[in-house]
């Protein structure tokens, strides 16, 4: 994630995180939201489809004297199997950076993902979504994730940051439940 669009996210959480709070990182990548998260929140739940993602999230949390967490190896298609009870979901889309790149998270999942999850919002609740059109896979997901959030009732506020002159650059999408 470029600086600018990693400071806005960071700047969110911290805003919008407390010590009383269960979060998920629905995509673990290399760990380093979900090292914010577990100095934000009561507990974080992360998911990743990778081993490699786990595993360096479970040594940078480790090296950060972490404990408050449960790292899960399982899509975050399948987050209800899991956890029920959250305040917020943070997504960085794409593929693990220095992983394997045909590797990524799929638009369709996402798309679903995100259904299921505003079924259980409630007031202050949020998700965090951060694109990147710069790979296929990515462009046809920010594609559909803002065809989605045209859908979304008045009942959720959209905050989106996007680099209006690069339309390869990442952009970001927060979800907040209004009412």
């Amino acid at each position: 994630m470029k600086k600018p669009m990693r400071e806005f996210v960071r700047n969110f959480l911290i805003n919008n995180v407390t010590k009383n709070d269960i979060v998920i990182d629905a995509t673990i990548g290399n760990g380093n939201d979900t090292l914010l998260l577990s100095k934000l929140a009561s507990f974080v739940y992360g998911f990743d489809i990778q081993k490699l993602a786990l595993k360096n999230t479970e040594k940078l949390l480790l090296e950060n004297n972490r404990d408050n967490y449960r790292l899960i190896h399982d899509s975050f298609i399948n987050i209800f199997n899991y956890i029920n009870d959250f305040k917020g979901v943070v997504f960085n889309l794409g593929y693990l950076p220095k992983g394997d790149k045909e590797i990524t998270t799929l638009a369709f999942d996402t798309i679903a993902t995100l259904k299921k999850l505003l079924t259980k919002l409630k007031k202050g609740m949020f998700i965090v979504i951060t694109c990147y059109p710069g790979h296929d896979e990515g462009l046809k997901e920010t594609i559909l994730i803002k065809e989605f959030i045209k859908t979304l009732s008045l009942d959720f506020n959209i905050i989106k940051k996007e680099n209006k002159t690069n339309p390869s650059a990442p952009l970001v999408i927060i979800i907040e439940k209004k009412a």
